[in-house]
Formats: structure tokens, C-alpha cells, sequence
């Protein structure tokens, strides 16, 4: 399974949008720059992991649902 960087961008989106954070506001809570999340959100740059970790903390999801993975259990 690889993993797209559009869609991982697009939840990231998602995501911060149902918290209601700006994308200033997200970069001061995961301690991320604005500059690299917009990368990641717009799909031109696939975040490292410690990025999808941090970011996905400070938005309150999975790394599953960044990439769309659904678990049976």
C-alpha cells in the first residue's frame, strides 16, 4: 500500500478544519512550521514521520485516518 501524498494532505485538511484551528494556530500547538503544513495540506510534500505524529496529536486523529486505512477489530 503506498501512501499519496494529496490524500494524506486532505485529511490533514480535514482534520484541522473540524478542530477549527487555522493553519497558524496548528503550527504553535504541534510546533510545526506554517510553511511545511501548508506543503503537506496543498499534497506537494509528504511529512516525515515525526511530522504525522506531532501534527495528528495536536488534531486529535490516527495516522490511520491521514492515510485512509481502515482497521477490522
Amino acid at each position: 500500500m503506498g501512501i499519496d501524498a494529496r490524500t494524506v494532505g486532505a485529511a490533514m485538511r480535514r482534520a484541522r478544519q473540524r478542530r477549527g484551528l487555522t493553519i497558524k494556530e496548528l503550527s504553535a500547538a504541534a510546533g510545526v512550521s506554517y510553511n511545511t503544513i501548508c506543503l503537506n495540506e496543498t499534497g506537494r510534500h509528504l511529512p516525515d514521520l515525526y511530522n504525522l505524529i506531532v501534527l495528528a496529536d495536536a488534531l486529535g486523529v490516527t495516522l490511520d485516518e491521514y492515510v485512509g486505512r481502515v482497521c477490522n477489530g
